[in-house]
């Protein structure tokens, strides 16, 4: 019976990433955009487990620097991790129509561990029906 539950979840992990990789392929095309501006924004949060319950605190969305700076000296957060929220604002050209169009993408950390600058080239997947839709790599 447990074999089974577990069979059951990886097929349906299994399925759920063979569909999100054919809709990549299958829907959207890779193009370089550049990147118009970029906002990082953190907050501290903290897991506390239980026997059956799980507690999740955060903060407020602040500046990274005061992030970790209250979680360094302030008591109250103390044993609270720094997340990140990214908003990276690109402009593209679309396999739509050819035209240029922009796009926000939201991301909990910067690729590749490099923070990301207005004017670079960042690699997209822009949709190839819809003119204005993209997703990240």
């Amino acid at each position: 019976m447990r074999f089974a539950a577990i069979a059951i979840v990886v097929v349906g992990v299994d399925g759920v990433l063979i569909y999100d990789r054919h809709d990549k392929s299958a829907n959207y095309q890779r193009v370089d955009a550049r990147i118009s501006g970029v906002s990082e924004q953190c907050y501290l949060e903290k897991v506390e487990r239980g026997v059956i319950t799980k507690t999740t605190s955060t903060s407020d969305l602040t500046r990274c620097e005061i992030a970790e700076l209250l979680r360094k000296e302030h008591p109250k957060w103390q044993g609270y991790d720094v997340k990140h929220k990214i908003e990276v604002k690109v402009v593209y050209v679309s396999p739509v129509d050819g035209a240029t169009h922009q796009s926000s993408l939201q991301m909990s950390y910067f690729p590749n561990g490099k923070p990301l600058r207005a004017g670079d080239v960042f690699p997209v997947l822009a949709s190839k029906t819809k003119a204005d839709k993209t997703r990240s790599i």
